[in-house]
């Protein structure tokens, strides 16, 4: 469907890959019941662009993984871009190892998948004997590549549904380090989302504080003394400024409150670069889609 023919009514969904990737699955559970159009692109920050630029409604940006970690590169395009986050996914991640019918384990030479997923199933993967492992653009691109090369010494990691896009089978189920693997996504908007009071409800912020001593213990004081929960702190270094870092903390409580606006008003007044990157519902429930909606 070409954006001319898109329906009035259909959302449209970008994230970074190609059919059958991961960020797919996670869009189509994330908008269940809902109309939408998902469009793949090469780069996190391409897909990120199309919302700046308006021609996506939504982007699925993966945030982290339980086995992996963050992902870095998607923390430091959100500092810096105009943009929001409304919604989380959290999808439980399945690595298979896929190659072309009829070949043995014994026989892969070489292994392409994102770097992430090959981080995730690093254990299985140092098992393989006289195997290179090559980090690849995407999980589902790297199952393209290995149908589209027909070279019975490749394989790639990825989902079983790009397995059966691509009409790879299986050679090896589960293969990630940690059998609960599971990815965090947060939903990208142009504009913030507002949500009701009522609605379990996690926030997202960035900020820098002053270079002196203390200032962090203070800002993360104010959320505690606000009762507000952590649920992740995470720093990264500030680009072109040595030594200096910008600071990720999520929380549980929701900004339309009036007690964790005055907390964040007085995080605020201790740091130089400050954004609420938004409020959304908090995903509690890992086996069934998110439907709440923005209030009006």
């Amino acid at each position: 469907m070409t954006e001319d023919e898109k329906a009035p009514d259909s959302l449209i969904v970008a994230y970074q890959g190609t059919d059958g990737s991961y960020s797919q699955i996670a869009a189509e559970r994330h908008f269940a019941g809902r109309k939408i159009i998902c469009r793949g692109h090469d780069t996190f920050r391409s897909m990120l662009e199309s919302v700046e630029a308006g021609t996506a409604d939504y982007a699925m940006q993966p945030i982290e993984n339980t086995t992996a970690g963050s992902i870095n590169e998607a923390y430091d395009l959100l500092a810096r871009m105009n943009l929001f986050v409304i919604g989380e996914e959290v999808l439980r991640v399945e690595h298979c190892l896929l190659t072309l019918p009829n070949v043995g384990l014994e026989q892969i030479r070489r292994v392409y998948s994102h770097p992430q997923a090959l981080a995730q199933c690093s254990e299985f993967l140092s098992s393989l004997t006289r195997c290179e492992v090559i980090s690849y653009t995407d999980t589902a691109m790297a199952v393209r590549r290995v149908q589209q090369e027909s070279d019975p010494t490749q394989a790639a990691v990825g989902s079983e549904l790009a397995g059966r896009i691509y009409g790879l089978p299986i050679l090896k189920r589960d293969i990630a380090n940690q059998r609960d693997n599971f990815t965090r996504f947060v939903v990208v908007a142009k504009a913030p989302a507002h949500y009701a009071t009522s609605l379990e409800c996690k926030t997202s912020l960035i900020f820098t504080t002053r270079h002196e001593r203390g200032a962090l213990v203070r800002c993360l004081n104010i959320l505690a003394d606000h009762a507000l929960n952590l649920t992740k702190l995470e720093s990264r270094p500030r680009p072109n400024t040595p030594f200096e870092y910008i600071f990720y903390v999520d929380f549980e409580g929701n900004q339309a409150l009036p007690d964790v606006a005055q907390a964040l008003a007085d995080v605020k007044a201790h740091t130089t670069f400050f954004k609420v990157l938004g409020s959304y519902p908090r995903r509690t429930n890992l086996s069934a889609p998110l439907s709440a909606s923005p209030a009006a």
